[in-house]
């Protein structure tokens, strides 16, 4: 029996990694995405037509991607959210979807608070004035001793309070799959909107809700002390970028730091507020990270189709 057959999907896989090297002892790879880019639908069907199995990163699995590879067996993802990929329709064809949870933590709890400082600090803002000659200041915001909403508590939440609280934060955190932790100084608040009226500072690192409706909507923010600033490394649809929109021109929320959007990339109503900071989905990109989550996912991989 020959080589099962994988094609690597994912805008960036590094080929001449230990994750690569792994990969070609066990498997051939008969596509790689070079392009840099995310692959639509019918780049990613062509790609993965004859696949046993694909290494994939955030391009959309749909149902009709996923019926027109008839050998497809398992999508190994390289992150953390499985929601790109329609996972119905992989149970219905006995595809297995597997990701790599552990490996971007650190990464994204440190972009978590690259964009927070970014925020309160003016970074980009005194970045570009700089260049432009233009050394004119205007007043930063403390950290410390900000209280900070963390939603959604699992790895990555957690390692952002870890941080957090090092930097002399009050940290309170919504999940309601998580119970109260009493061996932390950090404190779980049942509702959204009671956790959105205590915080000076809103993180977001939850799974988008079943429903698919965003959590932060304008009835939430509506329940935000003035000046709110909002951080969100997670997904893109937790936010209604619209309530967004109105609260910053309302100034009900001073700033907001966001790796994820809508749709990337971003062409929308957000850019017009200098205190916007967007960066390109990049929250898990340290070279560390980058490495172990290839990795993982080759073991995904390997480990399944050796079974």
């Amino acid at each position: 029996m020959g080589k099962a057959k994988i094609a690597i999907t994912a805008r960036s896989f590094d080929i001449h990694g230990e994750a690569y090297k792994k990969l070609i002892q066990y498997c051939d790879v008969v596509t790689i995405n070079q392009t840099g880019n995310r692959l639509g639908e019918n780049e990613l069907i062509t790609s993965i037509q004859n696949a046993d199995g694909t290494i994939s990163g955030t391009e959309i699995f749909s149902k009709n991607v996923i019926e027109s590879a008839p050998t497809l067996k398992i999508i190994s993802r390289i992150g953390v959210g499985i929601d790109n990929i329609d996972l119905d329709t992989c149970a219905r064809h006995s595809i297995k979807v597997c990701s790599t949870p552990d490996a971007p933590a650190i990464a994204v709890a440190e972009h978590t608070l690259a964009l927070l400082f970014s925020t309160l600090k003016h970074i980009p803002q005194y970045y570009g004035q700089v260049r432009h000659g233009d050394f004119s200041i205007s007043y930063g915001i403390l950290l410390s001793g900000k209280t900070v909403g963390i939603i959604g508590f699992g790895r990555i939440g957690r390692q952002v309070a870890v941080l957090l609280s090092a930097m002399g934060c009050k940290v309170l955190f919504f999940d309601p799959y998580v119970e109260a932790i009493h061996s932390v100084p950090w404190k779980k608040i049942p509702k959204l909107d009671m956790l959105v009226k205590k915080s000076d500072i809103i993180s977001l690192h939850s799974s988008p809700p079943q429903t698919g409706s965003p959590l932060i909507t304008q009835e939430i923010l509506s329940n935000a002390k003035k000046g709110l600033i909002i951080i969100n490394t997670a997904r893109g649809s937790l936010i209604d970028e619209k309530a967004l929109d109105a609260a910053l021109d309302s100034g009900l929320v001073a700033a907001a730091g966001l790796d994820v959007v809508s749709h990337e990339p971003y062409s929308g109503p957000l850019l017009r507020h200098s205190e916007v900071l967007i960066t390109p989905h990049v929250a898990s990109n340290t070279v560390e990270s980058r490495m172990r989550m290839e990795m993982e996912a080759v073991t995904n991989i390997v480990t399944f189709l050796g079974e």
